[in-house]
């Protein structure tokens, strides 16, 4: 963790916790850069807010509710700032991922379609009981029998009798013996993934506490105060 931790903000936000996670190294980062440099972004600017508001409310010359008033105003316009940032680094994110699993599964696909030998094996893989299933995929790893891997587990589950669960197992352990690196990739993107959807709520609440009330509260002040401010415009008479 950086030294320079701000404890004004939540900890599920700072960036340097991305950095840390298991997956992240240079390999795997220009996958997720845009989602730590979001998180930084959101991150930086809590704080300024936290500063914004701790000046205003340093002003002797405002109350505290029209700090929150001129605080929320700013505030406000970066939180809709930070979050566009967030939806696109989850749109990239979310290409990225479905580039990576296309990547992983065209070649088998590919294979499994060619001739009728492979619907051959699947339907003598799918004749089989569930240990005797288990048994056959194993050895298969084993040999390295790659014919019999590409004709079962590029098809759809069902034609070789293996749940969807089996087949992701079988997948992965075949992805991570071809293309470890792009198994690698597809993990740190899930989870930076599963990061960023879970960051959306937090930041908001973040937001709210640095402004230093709660959407509602600050709502009914911005109403009070565009009403006080009408009120200065004196129309002259005739």
């Amino acid at each position: 963790m950086a030294d320079n931790i701000d404890v004004r903000v939540s900890v599920s936000l700072d960036p340097e916790n991305l950095r840390l996670d298991e997956g992240y190294n240079d390999e795997t980062a220009q996958f997720v850069g845009s989602v730590v440099n979001a998180f930084n972004d959101a991150y930086v600017t809590l704080g300024k807010v936290h500063d914004l508001r701790e000046l205003w409310l340093a002003n002797p010359a405002v109350t505290k509710e029209g700090a929150v008033v001129i605080v929320a105003k700013e505030a406000e316009k970066h939180r809709d700032r930070v979050l566009g940032r967030f939806d696109k680094a989850a749109r990239d994110l979310a290409a990225n991922i479905e580039h990576t699993e296309k990547q992983l599964m065209e070649p088998l696909r590919e294979q499994a379609g060619l001739g009728s030998l492979n619907g051959e094996v699947r339907a003598y893989v799918r004749g089989l009981q569930r240990k005797e299933r288990e048994a056959f995929m194993r050895q298969a790893f084993e040999q390295g029998d790659e014919a019999t891997l590409l004709a079962i587990l590029g098809a759809q589950s069902f034609l070789s009798g293996l749940t969807k669960l089996d087949q992701d197992y079988f997948l992965r352990e075949y992805h991570t013996q071809k293309r470890p690196d792009l198994v690698r990739r597809l993990d740190v993107m899930r989870k930076f993934e599963k990061r960023l959807h879970a960051a959306a709520p937090i930041l908001r609440a973040q937001f709210a506490k640095a402004i230093g009330e709660q959407p509602g509260v600050v709502a009914h002040l911005q109403r009070a105060n565009e009403q006080a401010l009408a009120a200065l415009k004196i129309e002259p008479t005739a």
